[in-house]
């Protein structure tokens, strides 16, 4: 999985390529755990091919995280199979999810 950064108002966005599961899971939680934890981030989900059970539950490992520093996590431009995921498992609930990244840093 490729991740890139970049900073639009207050929030970093990380624009995740490739697939989020059990083996690329760990490479995500890594990588946020080198941002400071009050550091509120949108995560792009647009180019994820496949999102299994484990990279959803590095996500909701994630946002229970920044919510214990006062930050959030918000998700921006799912296609449709990550949906389908978030859909199924009831997940959705759990986020703010966003149609555009510079929404879920604006709002």
């Amino acid at each position: 999985m490729n991740i890139s950064e970049k900073n639009i108002n207050s929030y970093t966005i990380l624009s995740l390529q490739g697939i989020l599961n059990a083996s690329s899971a760990p490479q995500l939680k890594t990588y946020i755990a080198g941002l400071p934890d009050a550091q509120s981030i949108v995560v792009d989900l647009e180019n994820v091919e496949f999102l299994d059970s484990s990279g959803l539950g590095a996500l909701v490992g994630i946002a229970r995280r920044k919510k214990t520093s006062n930050a959030v996590i918000k998700l921006a431009r799912m296609n449709e199979r990550v949906k389908k995921v978030f859909e199924i498992t009831q997940a959705y609930t759990l986020f703010d999810i966003y149609d555009d990244v510079s929404a879920a840093a604006e709002a």
